[in-house]
């Protein structure tokens, strides 16, 4: 079975683990069996998926930061509260914070594919390697457990391939998550639309901020079909939305969507204090089946 006929089987997968309370309470339905959480899992060098530089985008001097990706539905809100509440110390002690949080309707925007319904949290640390040890540590460990059974998560890590560009509340950021079927044809369409995206991007006055290049990104928990995953970061919403109006996107979307499953979302930056808020009991928005694009 190709990687993209899994995906489509799957359909609900993508995202991840540094829930916010509100966040996942309020947007979180199942993105498929998840693996264990097991450190065993923990890979035995954190920068052996390091990712090369863009070409699109040299990157700038000093610290590489490392980011944590996340996507995912609630399915018990209360027990996902009690995790949330936890997050902030273990977050403070590994020089972690968000870059955005939220939901549909709530900073997040779903803009290609079948997930219309899912919470974004898109967190910075210092580096790559404060990933794994905020992940992978004792106090995470212990705090994962509040969440068993309470929705389905998946967490992606990656590596910047520069500082990081834009953030706090004006920072608007794009999440470009694609899958080929492997095939000669589709891997190749995959990349073009990999350097388009790059291109049109970089001439709207956003910035990359990961590499793109396939498979340059950690699964730390759940089984992810994407064979590419890149964020982007602008200075302002209004710029954000130049370029998603711009035939330069048109023309990146075009490709992407013709090398297979494109899943793309806005997500509005946050002041770096912003905690998770209260746990929620408002129910999930309904999903608008006649928006959802299906390659």
């Amino acid at each position: 079975m190709t990687r993209l006929r899994a995906c489509v089987a799957v359909t609900g997968l993508v995202g991840a683990a540094l829930v916010s309370s509100a966040a996942w309470a309020q947007t979180l339905p199942s993105l498929g069996n998840l693996p264990s959480n097991d450190p065993a899992n923990a890979p035995a060098n954190a920068s052996a998926n390091a990712p090369a530089n863009s070409p699109a985008n040299s990157p700038a001097s000093g610290p590489l930061p490392g980011y944590l990706l996340v996507v995912g539905k609630a399915t018990d809100r209360v027990k996902i509260g009690g995790y949330a509440a936890a997050l902030a110390p273990i977050y403070a002690s590994h020089e972690g914070y968000y870059l955005a949080i939220g939901g549909v309707g709530r900073g997040v925007t779903w803009l290609e594919g079948p997930w219309r319904d899912r919470s974004i949290i898109f967190a910075r640390f210092p580096n790559r390697e404060q990933v794994n040890t905020f992940w992978w540590g004792e106090t995470y460990r212990a705090a994962i457990r509040k969440r068993d059974n309470a929705g389905v998560f998946s967490v992606v890590a990656l590596e910047g391939q520069r500082p990081t560009p834009f953030e706090g509340p004006d920072a608007a950021y794009l999440i470009v998550m694609t899958a080929s079927d492997g095939t000669p044809d589709q891997q190749a369409l995959s990349a073009q639309a990999s350097s388009a995206l790059s291109a049109s991007i970089g001439k709207s006055g956003g910035v990359m901020m990961n590499s793109d290049e396939s498979n340059l990104f950690t699964p730390m928990e759940g089984d992810s079909v994407f064979d590419r995953i890149a964020v982007a970061a602008w200075p302002s919403k209004a710029a954000r939305a130049a370029y998603l109006e711009s035939p330069d996107a048109r023309a990146a979307q075009s490709l992407r969507q013709r090398a297979g499953l494109s899943v793309v979302a806005t997500a509005d930056g946050v002041p770096r204090n912003q905690a998770p808020p209260a746990a929620t009991t408002q129910p999930v928005p309904a999903a608008n089946p006649a928006r959802v694009t299906r390659p």
